[in-house]
């Protein structure tokens, strides 16, 4: 463990040393750059590694991250691609079975005829670990329009496909594979270069890769499986008041699923604070109040995976503060406690972490 600890910290100190970013502009309106992506090494500790819902299973652990990568770009006229790397680690000192390995490959095509913009991302993200909760593929694509017409309105739509498919082809583990199909309308007004506001709408179809659940816990034809169609409408503010950049976002949910007990409503509210004291120092501030109700109480057996998230996504509180010390490197600190759904309906798991991670721009 100490070896792979030493190895990422020489890693980070290191690579920025023996490799820089680099741009090739080329004669005429065709252009090229390469460079490098921001690397980041550090820590964080956790104190519920195994998502507990017990207070004697909250197994606590620190984790060593180191994430860094490459990207590519060209660009010719109204015409621009990209193309994005990323490696990352996370080393688990006390339960080496939760060490991931992940790969993220991006490519971003668009072509802007003013005042509009068409665009395609292609995201493949690969984790894998020996604790199958880590251990998947996302296979991710998007199709957006924006409309920046003259004056303060703007306009966007996106299509996107997701599926997540994990590599353990047991049954228990295969039944969280899904695929997202959904749209997202927004339409934003700039009131002034201090206060925007948006309204946006989404519709999304996941389809599980499992058998729909009737009330007697009986599955029925092995061709039908789980759909869970989600209607969400968000009105987001975006102001800048009392020298605090601020966000605030109301959110409401509706889920209609063809399994038993799995349809549901959520109603959030988040508000997030940015202070700048001086240029080189800020302080990000984050809340959050998140209500869920399901029209019927799941069933708990089988065991249903209800709402089942890998990523520490839904944080409840956070404070985090980074100071840029110079225009390359940063190093930034934070808390938070995160509240998510557990495997079991009606049960959530709690877990704090605390954080530190240093940053090298190029």
């Amino acid at each position: 463990m100490k070896k792979i600890r030493v190895l990422l910290w020489i890693i980070g100190a290191v690579l920025p040393q023996v490799v820089s970013a680099q741009e090739n502009p080329t004669p005429g309106t065709f252009q090229t750059t390469a460079g490098l992506e921001p690397i980041e090494f550090g820590f964080r500790y956790d104190d519920n590694v195994y998502r507990s819902i017990l207070p004697n299973g909250r197994f606590a652990d620190e984790i060593y991250l180191l994430n860094f990568g490459a990207n590519l770009g060209v660009r010719y006229d109204i015409f621009k691609g990209n193309l994005n790397y990323e490696l990352g680690a996370d080393q688990y000192q006390l339960y080496s079975s939760l060490n991931n390995l992940k790969n993220d490959f991006e490519l971003f095509l668009s072509v802007n005829p003013d005042p509009m913009s068409f665009y395609f991302k292609k995201e493949n993200y690969y984790r894998n670990s020996l604790d199958f909760n880590f251990d998947y593929i996302d296979d991710d694509y998007l199709f957006g329009l924006a409309w920046a017409p003259a004056g303060p309105w703007n306009y966007e739509a996106q299509y996107r496909n997701f599926a997540r498919q994990y590599y353990d082809m047991s049954d228990a583990v295969r039944s969280r594979d899904f695929i997202d199909q959904g749209v997202q309308i927004s339409v934003q007004r700039e009131v002034n270069e201090k206060f925007s506001m948006k309204l946006q709408g989404n519709y999304n179809n996941r389809q599980f890769d499992r058998y729909i659940i009737e009330p007697d816990g009986i599955t029925p034809s092995a061709s039908v499986t789980q759909n869970d169609q989600t209607w969400t409408l968000l009105f987001n503010a975006h102001l800048y008041f009392e020298n605090v950049l601020q966000d605030i976002n109301f959110e409401a949910q509706r889920t209609n699923s063809n399994s038993y007990g799995f349809s549901n409503n959520v109603e959030s509210v988040s508000w997030a604070g940015v202070v700048r004291p001086v240029s080189s120092l800020y302080l990000q501030l984050f809340f959050r109040l998140y209500f869920k109700n399901y029209d019927v109480t799941p069933l708990t057996n089988p065991d249903l995976q209800v709402g089942f998230v890998d990523e520490d996504s839904q944080d409840l509180l956070s404070i985090r503060t980074t100071w840029e010390w110079s225009p390359q490197w940063a190093v930034s600190l934070g808390v938070s406690r995160v509240r998510n759904e557990s495997t079991q309906p009606g049960e959530y798991y709690f877990k704090n972490i605390l954080s530190a991670q240093i940053k090298r721009s190029f």
